[in-house]
């Protein structure tokens, strides 16, 4: 019956091979044909499936957590939900994009929650006692006021974001983002949420073309999915700050030698 598939459907249909050229269905644009004949041990296709994607998120998670200036991860704490809080110069597409952000990592996370319904502002007045929120703070500043704060800089507790021409466009802390207000459109969104990635802990990049993390692209603006599986499996609960590379390798089964 697949044979017959194959002969009448055309140059349309796509042979579906797996290991060793094992022929198990036809992929056409409106039907996948799969053969009904197969047994559990010539047809692992599922758990292979499955099996690969964990492994790319895996090896995603490490390439984006391991960068420049840290050997451990070092996630946002769990004992408290987080508010974003904009305490200078901001546009309403920031506030958008934020919100957006918010939704996102929300679904992805198991350990920590941003608040969702509102986005701090200049005027806003924290509730301190008892204290409600762990505090992100956004400052949006002009050029002068950032040359001041990197002169000021302390390099060993903040860490600078670039664009493609190694200019300098943010300076970050583990609560806190300051970014150059010259920045516009997607290259201001794309540095917004990278700053923000950024202190949760995913401190380096990515080659793939699609990822928010790949500094050749400065106009991503969007998680890839493999982005999304790297900040779901962060922050499912099975791992912690403190961890190397070895460490995280192991506790996802891994192969070291990889």
């Amino acid at each position: 019956m697949m044979e017959s598939v194959i002969s009448n459907i055309g140059p349309e249909g796509i042979p579906l091979k797996v290991e060793k050229g094992l022929f198990i269905g036809v992929i056409t644009p409106g039907v996948v044909y799969l053969r009904g004949d197969l047994n559990e041990k010539e047809f692992p296709v599922l758990d292979k499936e499955m099996e690969n994607v964990k492994e790319k998120i895996g090896k995603h998670l490490i390439e984006i957590t391991f960068g420049r200036d840290n050997a451990k991860t070092d996630l946002f704490e769990n004992t408290q939900d987080y508010m974003i809080w904009i305490d200078a110069m901001y546009q309403q597409s920031d506030v958008e994009a934020l919100r957006e952000y918010i939704d996102v990592v929300n679904d992805l996370s198991q350990t920590i929650t941003f608040e969702d319904e509102e986005i701090a502002l200049p005027s806003y007045t924290p509730n301190y006692v008892p204290i409600q929120y762990l505090y992100y703070k956004i400052s949006i500043v002009d050029k002068d006021m950032f040359k001041e704060l990197l002169d000021d800089r302390d390099s060993a507790t903040e860490q600078l974001l670039k664009d493609k021409n190694e200019n300098n466009v943010g300076i970050v802390r583990k609560n806190h983002l300051y970014l150059l207000s010259d920045l516009t459109g997607d290259e201001r969104k794309h540095f917004l949420l990278r700053g923000l990635l950024f202190s949760m802990g995913f401190h380096g990049e990515s080659t793939l073309p699609d990822s928010i993390f790949n500094p050749d692209n400065t106009k991503i603006t969007e998680l890839s999915d493999l982005d999304k599986g790297a900040i779901e499996l962060m922050y499912g609960g099975r791992l912690q700050s403190g961890l190397d590379t070895n460490a995280i390798k192991k506790a996802l089964g891994i192969d070291n030698d990889e």
